[in-house]
């Protein structure tokens, strides 16, 4: 990632002058370089980086001899002066990817749980998935096509895109019933009256650009049309209508996605979210959500939690899909 989209990336994130920010770094030595890249950045911007890396090798090495209470309570202590956290991912955080012992990985796991309970209350947690080979091997897509397009929805002028963000909050806050008309004869009529918008320009999961807000959960009906829909490890499927009956799919037009649908919790099939994309610089859907549910005239509705962005619904599990409408609102 070059320095001058880093340097876009924390300036959008809402760094501070005087701020403490933990630059929390998920990655190896080869590529710590970005670290230092963004905790130069910081300084930059007028605060002062803490740097902290994560790394599965040196996590396995130390994690492999640690015994029940070798961490003292005060380590996380370290976290209680830090304003906000950008989060960084080189490959995907927390996993190690190494046996160590049914013990040491308790010890790990309890570990990791305590840092984020440290860190869940800072003022800003910013999410940064880097354009690596390492995370591409969580998508279906080839890694030269994932870098390619995870850079370019980086290297946005973020200025606009708080405007935009901003201009679509305004237009659809005044509506207390949202209708996203699809395909043919397809409606779906969500209820957000008394919900709170809420933009993404940079505070929260990184490639940003969305507006969402969490519908009432009962009041969803109707019936929404998706060209193209992917479901993860179930596969991609074409012509998919979905039916809302009190605010859970209550079933589609295939019989794969029905038996999904069946073996979710009834809370796993509420519709949790309505989001709309501002990211110009994501043209084309690709079946990494990501990326498609911040693509520019897009919408995406979400089944399970919604807890975290003003919702009423706790679950295990958050699946968006992601399409074209023709956007009603209602007064």
């Amino acid at each position: 990632m070059e320095r001058r989209t880093v340097e876009k990336i924390v300036k959008a994130s809402g760094v501070e002058k005087g701020e403490l920010i933990l630059v929390h770094y998920w990655g190896e030595d080869d590529n710590i370089q970005l670290m230092h890249d963004f905790c130069t950045a910081v300084a930059r911007a007028g605060a002062f980086p803490l740097p902290l890396q994560q790394a599965r090798s040196q996590n396995r090495d130390i994690f492999g001899t640690l015994k029940p209470g070798s961490i003292p309570d005060k380590y996380y202590s370290i976290f209680d002066q830090v304003d906000a956290v950008l989060d960084i991912f080189a490959y995907r955080p927390v996993v190690l990817n190494y046996k160590i012992g049914e013990e040491q990985t308790t010890i790990y796991r309890q570990h990791m749980s305590s840092i984020f309970k440290a860190l869940s209350n800072k003022k800003r947690f910013a999410q940064i998935r880097i354009p690596t080979v390492e995370n591409a091997e969580e998508t279906d897509m080839a890694p030269e096509d994932f870098v390619q397009r995870m850079e370019r929805a980086f290297d946005i002028d973020y200025d606009k895109l708080s405007i935009m963000c901003s201009n679509k909050i305004a237009e659809y806050e005044k509506a207390s019933r949202i209708t996203l008309h699809t395909g043919t004869d397809c409606s779906l009529t969500l209820v957000t009256e008394g919900r709170e918008w809420i933009a993404d320009c940079g505070e929260g999961d990184w490639p940003c650009g969305e507006v969402a807000i969490a519908p009432i959960e009962e009041l969803s009906e109707g019936t929404i049309w998706f060209e193209k829909f992917w479901l993860s490890d179930i596969g991609v499927f074409q012509d998919v209508v979905l039916t809302v009956e009190k605010g859970q799919v209550v079933t589609s037009n295939k019989e794969e996605i029905n038996l999904y649908l069946s073996e979710l919790p009834g809370n796993g099939r509420v519709v949790c979210e309505l989001g709309f994309g501002c990211n110009e610089n994501i043209t084309d859907l690709c079946g990494y959500t990501v990326l498609d549910e911040k693509m520019c005239d897009t919408f995406h509705i979400a089944i399970g939690d919604n807890t975290m962005f003003g919702g009423n619904n706790s679950a295990r599990l958050h699946i968006d899909f992601v399409g074209t409408a023709i956007v009603e609102c209602h007064k």
